[in-house]
């Protein structure tokens, strides 16, 4: 019989003994401060050893947080990402030809405009999520790169939460929310009315990909999404909503400075309102069907 390494996987309810040591490795990174997981980049000298301490951060937290000496081109952001392994990404109606997308506060217009529903271009709070989580598994945003050209001149902070910390606590408080969790059609996407052709999207809130790899994909949006519907359902949602709400231990705080990043592993984040100067603020983004390993 040829080896699955599945059968090992520390996410499998099954396996005790390989989840406990993968969790208390886990929690052990923990605290961390982000100026020590920052990472200073030179444009003109991207060497092996700085990438692999950015590696090394993503490793443990699916982020990494960089800084470039100077600005950047999206030729150059793209070719930055393929240095780790970021080779396949994704678009989006509103992206360019480099499938980069500028995050901007946008007037109304364009975004009824575009008929796209669930993309946030403003300045408002946007709530915890994963990107692309209206997207089917097997099309799935894997990772992204969010990268500041113009910072905002009050707010716009990012808050990062790993995923991998949501499901320790999740499994800890009750193993049975992981499996219901990780049903097939446990939370829907409906369809986008604007858009011909649109279907509604069934999937899981956890699930491990072929390699073997955690996942996830959330919104805390409560209009145009739909949960199963029961008791466990609502205790699991709850937990959640009262975990995240929290400024708890295991999460980051990152205000952006210009030719500042991260790249993440599809981590849950969310970002406070901003307020723009007499330049808009404006972050460059990438999003990826593979991630950082």
């Amino acid at each position: 019989m040829s080896y699955n390494p599945m059968m090992n996987s520390p996410f499998l309810l099954e396996n005790q003994t390989e989840y406990k040591k993968w969790r208390d490795n886990k929690l052990a990174q923990y605290p961390a401060s982000k100026n020590k997981i920052l990472v200073k980049l030179n444009n003109s000298n991207l060497n092996n050893n700085s990438i692999n301490l950015l590696r090394d951060s993503i490793n443990k937290y699916n982020f990494g947080i960089y800084e470039f000496n100077s600005k950047l081109t999206n030729e150059y952001l793209k070719k930055f990402c393929s240095k780790l392994k970021l080779l396949q990404s994704v678009s989006n109606l509103l992206a360019d030809e480099n499938d980069i997308s500028n995050i901007t506060n946008q007037n109304t217009e364009r975004k009824q405009s575009s008929g796209i529903e669930y993309i946030p271009y403003t300045n408002k709070q946007l709530n915890w999520h994963t990107d692309g989580y209206y997207y089917p598994i097997d099309s799935a945003v894997k990772s992204f790169l969010l990268h500041c050209e113009h910072p905002a001149k009050i707010g716009g902070e990012n808050i990062l939460l790993d995923h991998e910390i949501m499901y320790i606590f999740l499994r800890d408080h009750n193993p049975d929310y992981i499996k219901i969790l990780m049903q097939n059609d446990i939370m829907e996407i409906p369809g986008n009315k604007n858009i011909k052709g649109s279907s509604s999207i069934k999937g899981p809130v956890f699930y491990i990909d072929e390699k073997n790899f955690l996942n996830m994909r959330f919104t805390s949006r409560q209009q145009n999404i739909i949960w199963q519907k029961s008791d466990m359902i609502k205790k699991i949602k709850d937990y959640i909503f009262s975990f995240i709400a929290e400024d708890n231990y295991y999460t980051f705080n990152i205000l952006l400075r210009e030719n500042q990043g991260y790249i993440a592993n599809n981590v849950l984040h969310k970002r406070k309102e901003y307020v723009d100067g007499d330049k808009k603020r404006l972050l460059k983004r990438l999003r990826f069907s593979e991630r950082v390993e």
